[in-house]
């Protein structure tokens, strides 16, 4: 069932609010986007896109859809729920996933806290068109469009949490976003994370610099490192799936991709985690 989180959209190409009739989300100036079969709307206007298929390949998604759905990165997504737990005591929340891919983080964050948050609204964008697809699918009362990070379609001040993992995003516009005191969390490759699989590819592997600065208009609440081993060696296909996520692995031979699996045997996560708070002016 859609709801009237959906008047939380802007429209892309004014920025009036979007309100939805039926199938279509439409704003005062006439401009409509029509609601896809899974329920998000695509929200990312022609002349914006930089490339026919923007963001990760429709093959990189689906392995990464298998590889989290195995529950790899779990302990992230666990930790990721005590942070909002803790820096978010209001029972009400409006969580937004800056580049949320195939919905794995915020339909499992979902389940996560949905008790101690029950009166919440969930969203998320990408600007990948079959990640969004897929994470409507997986979380139906979340809602999902098909924007870039770099222009967010939300209202001003109208999320308490905002979750990054992995997504570039602009700092400005992720604080436009947020409401005053709301939270922004962060997750980027520490230093070794997936090391064992850069050093089958590269000669000379480098690691991950860590991201220490504050961005203007917040405080840093807390900086964490979260480390754990991912089972590669008795399971074949997470092995594959962790491999197809990557785009190295789709611009090799089918020689070259048979070689990296077979010496790809133990694996680690290595995450970086910052916490954020929007400070009022």
């Amino acid at each position: 069932m859609l709801s009237s989180i959906h008047n939380q959209w802007l429209c892309p190409a004014c920025h009036l609010p979007l309100s939805q009739k039926d199938r279509t989300l439409g704003c005062d100036n006439q401009h409509q986007f029509d609601l896809a079969k899974q329920g998000y709307v695509n929200l990312h206007l022609v002349q914006h896109k930089k490339s026919k298929q923007p963001g990760d390949s429709p093959e990189m998604v689906t392995a990464r859809r298998t590889f989290l759905s195995q529950g790899h990165y779990a302990p992230l997504a666990q930790c990721l729920s005590q942070i909002i737990t803790l820096y978010q005591p209001n029972d009400a929340l409006r969580l937004f996933d800056a580049g949320c891919g195939e919905g794995y983080y915020l339909s499992t964050l979902h389940d996560l806290i949905k008790n101690t948050y029950p009166n919440s609204a969930y969203c998320g964008i990408d600007i990948a068109k079959s990640a969004v697809a897929k994470a409507a699918k997986r979380l139906p009362q979340a809602h999902f469009a098909v924007a870039s990070t770099f222009a967010i379609p939300l209202a001003e001040c109208s999320q308490s949490v905002v979750i990054q993992i992995f997504a570039p995003s602009s700092e400005s516009e992720i604080r436009r976003v947020l409401e005053d005191d709301g939270i922004w969390i962060t997750v980027n490759p520490a230093p070794e994370h997936l090391y064992e699989l850069k050093e089958c590819v590269y000669d000379a592997p480098s690691r991950h610099e860590v991201d220490d600065d504050c961005p203007a208009g917040f405080e840093i609440l807390d900086n964490q490192e979260l480390y754990f081993a991912i089972d590669v060696q008795k399971h074949e296909d997470t092995r594959q799936a962790l491999l197809q996520m990557t785009p190295f692995y789709w611009s090799i031979s089918e020689a070259k991709r048979a070689l990296l699996s077979e010496k790809l045997t133990t694996a680690h996560a290595h995450f970086h985690i910052k916490v954020l708070r929007k400070m009022a002016i």
